[in-house]
């Protein structure tokens, strides 16, 4: 069973009841996936909410060429695909494990019934429903109208404030499909973006050291 204490420290739980807690931790069923494995595709049937607790998660769908964009990269103690919750409908995106991972799942009869004796969590689902779409908004209208530098240093940003961190574990591919450029011009610009003292990377892994000026060039587009 999941430790209430790890529950506790999510924002979405962190004021229910101890006796809630507890019975929110004993509906949620935990699963192990080793990296690269598949936990749902895009178009099955959407059984629950899933929650990381640990390793990381990426969201992708796959266009009409089968090509990979990437959409988000779930962090420790966040969840993803609540909207199931609310539609009954089928996954949006297949999630694939960006490590290896530790995932709980609330399956939906359970989660309506959580809901339905706590109305305020609907809420807090919703809210942050509401702040996922603002961002989807705003990465779209960037992707629309700006040189690849620009969507870059956007898309960089976005995820950090996602994570809550300023570290994330992003392959060159990865950022690639996000921002619909190359690998290669991907590489050319994390270049500049390292000389010019924005970031650190390492293998697969990119750390901003210099928020401001990656918001500058946005700013000033």
């Amino acid at each position: 069973m999941i430790d209430q204490a790890l529950l506790k420290k999510l924002p979405l739980f962190n004021d229910l009841p101890a006796p809630d807690l507890a019975r929110l931790a004993s509906l949620l069923k935990v699963h192990y996936y080793q990296r690269h494995e598949i936990l749902f595709s895009e178009g099955e049937a959407g059984l629950g909410v899933w929650l990381a607790l640990r390793g990381t998660v990426k969201l992708v769908k796959t266009d009409s060429q089968g090509g990979e964009q990437l959409l988000k990269v779930v962090a420790p103690e966040q969840f993803f695909a609540e909207v199931v919750l609310f539609d009954g409908g089928s996954y949006p995106a297949t999630a694939i494990a960006q490590s290896d991972c530790t995932l709980a799942v609330l399956y939906n009869a359970d989660a309506r019934a959580l809901l339905s004796a706590h109305p305020e969590l609907a809420w807090r689902f919703l809210h942050t429903m509401s702040e996922r779409l603002r961002t989807a908004q705003e990465r779209i209208r960037i992707l629309a109208g700006s040189d690849a530098t620009i969507r870059l240093a956007s898309i960089l940003l976005h995820i950090a404030k996602e994570q809550g961190q300023d570290q994330m574990a992003l392959s060159k591919q990865d950022l690639a499909n996000m921002a619909g450029i190359t690998r290669e011009t991907v590489s050319r610009i994390l270049a500049v973006f390292k000389d010019e003292g924005c970031i650190i990377t390492g293998r697969n892994k990119i750390a901003i050291t210099n928020k401001s000026q990656l918001a500058a060039l946005i700013d000033h587009q």
